[in-house]
């Protein structure tokens, strides 16, 4: 057991950015929220984080040329392949105080990521479906952050799932 640990030490000492990468919006989460927060400031920092890591995402994409193409196009379902390779590339959604938040990966060069539809179930254990929006660049990162996510009981929280995906081709 003492060798697993020195193993994990030192390749963290060696590799220091990879144990503390995390997204752009699980950075500027973690600097707003304090121990002491409620809901409602939970879901405003969110909110906010989310705006702001998408205006660097627009900034990027302006330099790029491919702005005006991704605010005009007209975003597209994608097929159950692409929905999987999508949820493959990306780390697991999370719900904190009723918000849904996914750091979402996005394995497409020539597509941006724009809105989802997440699932789960109500108190009544009905389906209920939920849609947010997002900005997530071409072999980029990006969040969705959907407030008001109420997700049942505790025992059925496992049933929340990523059903679709929309992207808007800009390449």
């Amino acid at each position: 057991m003492t060798l697993k640990r020195l193993i994990l030490v030192l390749a963290l000492a060696a590799f220091p950015g990879v144990a503390a990468a995390q997204s752009c919006l699980r950075d500027c989460v973690n600097g707003q929220i304090a121990a002491t927060a409620s809901d409602i400031e939970i879901k405003d920092a969110a909110l906010a984080c989310r705006q702001t890591c998408e205006d660097k995402a627009r900034v990027a994409l302006e330099r790029d040329g491919l702005l005006d193409k991704a605010a005009n196009c007209k975003a597209e379902l994608l097929t159950t392949d692409e929905l999987r390779n999508v949820r493959a590339a990306s780390p697991s959604f999370y719900v904190q105080s009723n918000v849904f938040i996914w750091d979402a990966k996005n394995p497409f060069p020539d597509r941006v990521l724009t809105k989802i539809e997440v699932s789960a179930q109500n108190l009544d254990l009905n389906d209920v479906g939920f849609t947010g929006t997002g900005l997530v660049p071409p072999s980029g990162e990006g969040a969705f952050v959907i407030p008001g996510f109420y997700d049942g009981y505790p025992a059925v929280r496992f049933a929340a799932k990523v059903q679709k995906i929309w992207a808007c081709k800009i390449r």
